[in-house]
């Protein structure tokens, strides 16, 4: 996991990749243990391969929303806690990475 910093704030990041169950943060794998964030997968000729993931929210005031983050894509964990999907042209726009 790499550390990206915004205009205005420092967010946590994770690029969706194939082998995402692998490389994901803890904060990421914490929301997935949660059902909060689920791997989406597909098969083709016979292989199950990820495709991407959905995040859902509980929160009475979001109920029933969800975003979708397909590979390549980032999900974005901003100060607050609260995830974001940004396209990855966007994010390498928006985001440039913090130095250590």
């Amino acid at each position: 996991m790499m550390k990206y910093k915004a205009i205005e704030q420092t967010v946590q990041a994770v690029q969706i990749t194939p082998d995402i169950e692998m490389i994901a943060p803890d904060w990421f794998t914490k929301k997935m243990n949660t059902e909060e964030i689920m791997i989406d997968r597909a098969q083709c000729n016979g292989a199950i391969s990820v495709i991407g993931c959905t995040i859902y929210f509980n929160v009475r005031k979001y109920k029933g929303s969800r975003l979708v983050a397909r590979i390549g894509d980032y999900v974005v964990k901003d100060s607050v806690g609260r995830l974001n999907v940004v396209r990855k042209n966007d994010f390498d726009r928006l985001y440039k990475k913090e130095e250590a």
